[in-house]
């Protein structure tokens, strides 16, 4: 009976695969007929099966940039570098989108050395960070046990890998740290007007335009307290933005 139940079951996991790779062929043909609305439900369809990847997104941010949806694509394009943050097309491709938007905010100049760690911890994916300090904790056991069996001490290879593995370790528990305390969205009403505080009656600060990026710093009640890349900080209504999550 249990046997059964596993054919059964892979079975049912082959036919559903199937089914997803011919609605991803079938939107990628859509796409290329410019049948972009088309397209973009068939994506969607897919997205709805929890089945998420890089590729999917930055498919969509594809469509929605033909369709001069800037805040979609934007919105995509970032969800698609968040799962995969070398997607070299993803990036190139955000970048065009981000020219098209009314906000063009010069970023606040970083010192060198805040540049260069930000750099390094986004060099891999979370899961990729993990996987490396995951390999590095078997190869510290197996050369344990290699002293052990061969009685030799091997003191400067072993300071060497403790301090390799030291640093890798830091830098996946920044990498992990970074992705839970950013909170990014992106605007998506054509104008908005920034807050002082969590009120329409507060002092309006400045605006901000559909797809531009924002870090999102406190939530109260329908109220986001926001930064962006040049500093500038206040509040807005949630229902301005979609939140990268």
């Amino acid at each position: 009976m249990k046997t059964i139940s596993l054919i059964i079951l892979s079975i049912f996991i082959s036919f559903k695969s199937f089914g997803e790779e011919t609605i991803f062929i079938q939107a990628n043909t859509e796409y290329a007929n410019e049948n972009y609305l088309t397209a973009i439900a068939l994506y969607d369809s897919i997205k709805s099966m929890s089945l998420e990847s890089s590729e999917l997104f930055y498919n969509l941010g594809n469509c929605y940039y033909k369709t001069q949806d800037w805040a979609n694509s934007i919105w995509h394009y970032e969800k698609s570098l968040q799962l995969k943050p070398k997607n070299k097309n993803a990036l190139h491709n955000l970048k065009l989108a981000k020219l098209k938007i009314i906000d063009q905010i010069e970023p606040i100049p970083q010192l060198f050395y805040k540049r260069w760690w930000e750099k390094t911890i986004q060099l891999f994916s979370t899961k990729n960070w993990q996987i490396l300090s995951i390999i590095y904790i078997w190869f510290i056991l197996i050369l344990q046990l290699l002293k052990t069996i061969l009685k030799s001490d091997y003191r400067y290879l072993r300071i060497f890998l403790n301090t390799i593995g030291i640093i890798i370790i830091c830098l996946t528990y920044a990498n992990i740290q970074e992705g839970k305390t950013k909170n990014e969205a992106i605007i998506f009403s054509p104008s908005i007007i920034v807050n002082s505080a969590p009120s329409e009656k507060s002092t309006n600060l400045f605006s901000l335009h559909s797809g531009t990026k924002i870090e999102i710093v406190e939530k109260i009640g329908n109220w986001l307290n926001i930064r962006i890349i040049n500093g500038n900080s206040g509040w807005i209504k949630e229902s301005h933005c979609r939140i990268i999550e």
